[in-house]
């Protein structure tokens, strides 16, 4: 049981206990490890989110502001460089109940 909550951890998701988000790592998001970070890792990152007040997060939306060329696909340095929520969150959408600056 150990193994699925520090796996679910790797990846971005609720601590346990609800204490809060932690961050997804990029390798814990690469299921098939070949260094970049399709649209179905990301979407499936996406659904292990627990909707927060403004509803759930939208992959392709999550997928738009992280894939900085735009070719598909998001890069270990374009995951790096991604938009972060105040606070340090690690989703890449606004901050909890509000818009990101813009």
């Amino acid at each position: 049981m150990v193994a699925l909550v520090l796996m679910a951890g790797a990846a971005g998701a609720q601590a346990p206990g609800g204490g809060g988000f932690t961050p997804p790592t990029f390798d814990g998001i690469d299921k098939d490890k070949n260094g970049s970070l399709s649209q179905a890792e990301v979407a499936a990152w996406v659904a292990t989110i627990p909707a927060g007040p403004n509803g759930a997060q939208n992959p392709a939306d999550v997928m738009g502001r992280w894939d900085a060329n735009k070719d598909g696909s998001v890069s270990k340095a374009e995951f790096d460089a991604r938009p972060r929520p105040a606070g340090g969150g690690g989703g890449g959408g606004p901050p909890p109940g509000g818009q990101a600056p813009g």
